[in-house]
């Protein structure tokens, strides 16, 4: 196809025509997620599974690649749905409009992934998907905290439980040893030092909640966050994906 024409002449056309095969479940699809499967449509994913309950808003368009005035108060799903077509009209797409948990795990994978893109920064619902993942033998590419960050020199790529640094990755580190997940996700995260403490929602001080949050998970903290650097972050996520799926030839 003349549309990937130049991923041919870098890697090989039948390399190439091997990731129209394969299906990438991305959850999350806000700064660093949004990025990720910008990148992974245009090197032609075949099928992708994207899960995200949440629409645009306003304060999303400093680093989200699905916001503009234009799509503000649009479901991210939807929207990310239109754009994948119109980069790869034969490209198949499954959109969720759910919140991840534990009670919608087997709905988020009722159709197998060769990979799974973990974007999404809610303490729960990514242990829930993490664990899932990883007992079930589904490849992962996670991220770790890409808010708070400055430097997009120090953005690294390690198996999760060999990280070191990120304070979210410490956090998740513990927390799935606990539910006996060991190594072999990967991730990619900042050795920047931060001040920062993730926090359980039972753990966070002057939380309100109503019906509304309470199928979309806690109520978070706004905290400060760049383009540049989320960017990366789902840069190098889709380019980790490209790696596994086409069997390591990527540096």
């Amino acid at each position: 196809m003349e549309r990937f024409l130049r991923i041919d002449r870098l890697i090989g056309q039948e390399k190439r025509e091997t990731l129209s095969e394969k299906r990438v479940c991305i959850v999350g699809l806000g700064a660093v997620g949004g990025y990720a499967l910008e990148a992974l449509a245009r090197s032609g994913i075949g099928s992708f599974t994207l899960v995200d309950f949440d629409v645009i808003n306003l304060t999303n368009i400093n680093r989200q690649i699905l916001a503009m005035d234009s799509t503000i108060g649009t479901s991210k799903v939807d929207l990310a749905r239109q754009r994948i077509l119109d980069i790869n009209p034969d490209c198949r797409v499954e959109a969720l409009k759910i919140f991840a948990h534990d009670e919608t795990m087997d709905e988020i994978f009722s159709s197998v992934p060769d990979v799974l893109v973990d974007a999404i920064d809610s303490m729960a619902p990514k242990l829930a998907l993490l664990e899932y993942a990883w007992k079930r033998g589904i490849p992962t590419v996670s991220s770790m905290g890409a808010a708070l960050h400055c430097d997009p020199f120090s953005i690294k790529r390690s198996d999760l439980m060999k990280s070191n640094t990120c304070p979210l990755a410490r956090q998740i580190r513990q927390k799935l040893r606990r539910r006996g997940v060991g190594k072999g996700i990967v991730c990619i995260y900042s050795t920047e030092l931060i001040d920062y403490e993730y926090k359980d929602p039972e753990e966070e001080e002057n939380t309100q909640r109503n019906e509304q949050d309470l199928d979309r998970g806690r109520t978070r903290k706004v905290l400060g966050s760049l383009p540049t650097v989320t960017g990366i972050f789902g840069l190098q996520i889709a380019h980790t994906v490209l790696h596994i799926l086409l069997g390591n030839p990527l540096k």
